[in-house]
């Protein structure tokens, strides 16, 4: 009886698991991640939100907590990491226009574009089946400190980056959906990009 309490109760928590996201695919990109429920994205952010993330690509999917949506169409003036928000980026980096060189040279890239970042944690590692280099680190914008952890991946020989910011007190309130999303984070089986 004890056993099949246990049984029931697993499987329904799984089932309520499943459910709270969903498989989402994303035009011109050739990944896919599981988006969670509570999350709200754009594949067209606009500059402002691009502006706080640090990323300016043609290709990129843009999440907030779905409460703080509003944010994704803001298209005049600067967003401040505060009030309980985060952000998220999936991007492919058009900034970083080098071919044919080591993935450590992105790295250094990414570090010197960002001069305000006060790297706390660097570390090699996989996003799916890809190598990645996970950074952790914190940085000043308009509206205080902000926490910062991104994966920094080549894959066929072009650069992504996955990106969360979040003040330093809400960081850890959207870490666990951010690690979800990356941990679900796949490219496609002949990954390239759709135009």
């Amino acid at each position: 009886m004890y056993l099949i309490l246990i049984a029931t109760t697993t499987i329904l928590l799984l089932f309520l698991i499943q459910s709270a996201y969903s498989v989402e695919k994303f035009r011109g990109l050739p990944f896919s991640i599981e988006v969670p429920d509570s999350w709200t994205y754009t594949e067209t952010p606009e500059p402002p939100i691009e502006h706080l993330l640090g990323v300016s690509s043609y290709s990129s999917v843009v999440l907030v907590p779905a409460k703080f949506a509003e944010l994704l169409i803001q298209d005049k003036g600067n967003i401040g990491m505060g009030n309980g928000t985060a952000a998220i980026v999936f991007a492919e980096d058009s900034d970083y226009t080098v071919k044919n060189a080591p993935p450590d040279l992105y790295v250094k890239f990414r570090m010197n574009k960002d001069d305000s970042l006060n790297v706390t944690s660097r570390q090699d590692t996989m996003v799916g089946k890809e190598k990645a280099v996970r950074i952790e680190g914190s940085k000043n914008d308009t509206s205080g400190s902000i926490r910062l952890l991104e994966y920094l991946i080549f894959h066929n020989n072009e650069p992504y980056i996955i990106r969360y910011i979040a003040s330093m007190n809400d960081f850890e309130r959207y870490l666990p959906d951010f690690e979800l999303m990356v941990k679900s984070f796949k490219f496609g089986t002949n990954a390239t990009r759709s135009e």
